[in-house]
């Protein structure tokens, strides 16, 4: 059996369906019973609580062959350092009592280090963390780039001001990933559990972008071929995140995030065949993008 946190996520849900598609057993764990309904009518287990409350973690892990971990943002958090240290320590407690022995963090770039990563600290930490668990466990962290569904952040002020933009400097190359690439490199590790010891895998998708190039393939496939991008202040995005009702902390972890792709930190992992994946942008744009800004 495998455990799977936050399996009403883009990459959880999708890992659990192709993990139930190729008959293993899933143990889906999340919040909201609701969401998980589609996982249980494909006949996954499901175990419902706070995945802060370590006790009730180690009851979910228990029996598990592998866990797959990671920590959810959460835009209303007050200390985003408090809030994902609380759910780090809880998985780590959860992994011990329950006697796990392979573990998948879902990481990001930046996993290296705290330094300059925004939001990404917290996953560095949890690197550490479960890095430090004794020598029988195996420990894999995924490290993708940023995700192609954050440009769906982008569809209101495309609709409402017909720009699109943010804090990342216009010309900064950074790879970008499909999180159902993501999900189909963390259901095969499941699959196999062909990692051993404390390492760490780079996903970087199929090549790099810069925002410019970004707001081109988004614009041609919703129509609008002449879609400028606008660079923004770090004062201003902050602003507009905290008028879109996340809190301080949390725009401040963005902030840092995106000042950390503009410096490279961000941008560390090796391009080769093993951390190449296969969706392209352009493929994105015109099968996923176009229908979620036609549906806003």
């Amino acid at each position: 059996m495998i455990a799977i946190v936050g399996a009403t996520g883009n990459i959880g849900s999708k890992t659990a369906e192709i993990l139930l598609s190729s008959g293993k057993t899933i143990r889906a764990i999340a919040r909201n019973a609701e969401k998980l309904s589609h996982l249980k009518a494909q006949g996954a287990e499901i175990a419902v609580g706070d995945s802060g409350d370590a006790n009730f973690l180690s009851e979910a892990f228990t029996g598990a062959e592998a866990v797959l971990l990671m920590i959810p943002s959460r835009h209303d958090a007050q200390d985003i350092k408090k809030y994902q240290d609380q759910l780090g320590i809880a998985q780590v407690e959860a992994i011990k009592k329950a006697g796990v022995k392979n573990v998948l963090l879902i990481s990001s770039q930046g996993g290296h280090t705290e330094e300059k990563t925004g939001i990404v600290a917290g996953l560095a930490r949890q690197e550490v963390r479960l890095n430090a668990l004794p020598d029988d466990v195996n420990v894999l962290s995924l490290r993708p780039s940023f995700f192609m569904e954050n440009t769906f952040n982008s569809i209101g002020l495309i609709k409402n001001m017909n720009i699109n933009g943010s804090s990342i400097k216009p010309d900064v190359k950074q790879p970008m990933i499909a999180t159902q690439d993501i999900a189909k490199v963390a259901a095969e590790k499941l699959n196999n559990l062909d990692f051993t010891g404390k390492t760490h895998l780079d996903l970087l998708g199929d090549r790099d972008y810069t925002m410019t190039e970004v707001t081109k393939i988004i614009g041609e496939a919703i129509g609008k071929p002449e879609l400028p991008y606008v660079e923004f202040t770090y004062a201003d995005e902050k602003n507009a995140l905290m008028q879109y009702g996340i809190s301080e902390s949390m725009a401040d972890a963005y902030i840092g995030l995106y000042e950390g792709i503009n410096i490279g930190q961000l941008t560390q992992g090796v391009r080769n065949e093993q951390t190449t994946t296969a969706t392209t942008l352009e493929e994105f744009a015109n099968q996923t993008f176009k229908f979620a800004y036609a549906g806003a």
